[in-house]
């Protein structure tokens, strides 16, 4: 039974994206059973660590070092969490200091993906590789919070993945709606492994949790983000996609499917239109976010042998020799390797697809835009010798 479970997790053996977010509702709710059952609470839930506000950047009080003799919280403390500095940058967790410590400013990487999308499969996407994963690395080392394996090890596991489910319900209040279909598949019909209260095992379709109204739980207080007027998506448009180094832009036999190695040093990749009327400068002036539009950022196929230990920054038309401050405008966000490394279920299937909006950083870069577009990833730290980090089904830019 306990590999039936294991092996039906969104995160291993190359699960489709869009079952994250429900696989991980029914997850949490059946730990909650089994609690509520051993200790004969039925009342007990589990509480959240809502780390995109400021107050709470840090790892709650009662999970530090400072708790770790405490006969009520001692079981709460775990040792090999993050300490401050190495490749990650990371902040020493058990000490209080906030996880984004060393990324301030558009850096930050506790922050909410965009709630203004109707698009189940876009917000889902980009929850669980940006926010998901950066909380995962950044809280614990490859043998706790950092690899899929060993992360529910840790208890601030599931004060995490609560989190996570908030957002999503936060998502829902805001008047967007959860597919009953994907990947070709109804969700009535998709069904996982899970362990009851009791004990016992039970099959569970995702539809069952997918009406965030009718679940038997409420949080106290939902996250918020301004509304814009969206739709639904409409059509996904390739505007631009990765060549190989040293390929002349408009040769059509230079698109690569990949792979891009990223190794020890920055690298930069640029970007083809798909069509000729495609260069992102001529987009630009005309764009817009309105009525859900936006202008995705694809890294296809990110996936490594073995966990980097180290992030990458992702810059788009990053000038040669740019000043920190003037890179920031230039800023989209921060790539993760979690659950990307063979050690972790994924590199087997082609790896993951990891999506940046860049819509704000276009109209920022208005009028400073190269004639060839470019991506430039830069690593936080030197990756793991054996890591062999690589984006395997290169770049595209959309227009959805």
């Amino acid at each position: 039974m306990a590999s039936d479970t294991w092996f039906t997790c969104q995160s291993h053996l190359g699960q489709p994206e869009d079952y994250f977010l429900p696989w991980h509702r029914l997850y949490v709710a059946q730990f909650e059973q089994i609690i509520a059952t051993i200790t004969n609470h039925p009342e007990f839930t589990l509480p959240y660590w809502d780390y995109t506000s400021p107050a709470s950047y840090a790892i709650p009080e009662a999970f530090q070092a400072k708790n770790k003799d405490d006969p009520t919280f001692s079981p709460l403390f775990v040792a090999n969490r993050n300490v401050a500095g190495g490749q990650l940058r990371a902040a020493n967790v058990n000490d209080g200091e906030p996880l984004n410590k060393n990324f301030p400013g558009v850096r930050n990487f506790l922050v909410l993906p965009d709630m203004t999308g109707g698009d189940y499969s876009v917000f889902c996407g980009q929850l669980d590789s940006a926010l998901h994963g950066n909380v995962h690395v950044y809280t614990g080392d490859a043998s706790n919070m950092g690899n899929v394996p060993t992360a529910a090890g840790d208890p601030i596991f599931w004060l995490h993945h609560c989190n996570i489910d908030r957002i999503w319900m936060a998502w829902n209040e805001q008047g967007h709606k959860n597919p009953t279909q994907t990947n070709g598949r109804n969700w009535s019909d998709t069904k996982f492994v899970y362990v009851s209260g009791t004990g016992k095992r039970v099959e569970l379709a995702i539809d069952q949790i997918s009406n965030s109204a009718k679940l038997p739980y409420r949080y106290d207080e939902l996250p918020k983000k301004t509304l814009v007027a969206e739709s639904s998506r409409g059509q996904d448009r390739l505007l631009l996609r990765s060549v190989r180094p040293g390929t002349a832009p408009g040769n059509r036999a230079g698109v690569v499917s990949g792979p891009i190695a990223l190794g020890q040093t920055a690298q930069t990749v640029k970007l083809e239109p798909a069509e000729p009327q495609n260069r992102l400068i001529n987009i630009a002036p005309r764009f817009e976010i309105r009525g859900g539009r936006r202008l995705v950022l694809v890294l296809n196929g990110v996936q490594a042998s073995a966990d980097p230990r180290t992030t990458y920054e992702v810059y788009l038309d990053l000038p040669a020799g740019a000043s920190p401050a003037a890179a920031d405008d230039h800023y989209v966000g921060l790539l993760n390797f979690f659950g990307a490394s063979s050690d972790q279920g994924h590199s087997m299937h082609g790896g993951k697809t990891v999506e940046f909006d860049v819509s704000a950083v276009v109209q920022k870069l208005r009028g400073r835009l190269q004639e060839e577009t470019s991506v430039t990833l830069v690593p936080v730290g030197q990756p793991a010798a054996d890591a062999a980090p690589a984006i395997a089904g290169g770049i595209e830019l959309h227009d959805r």
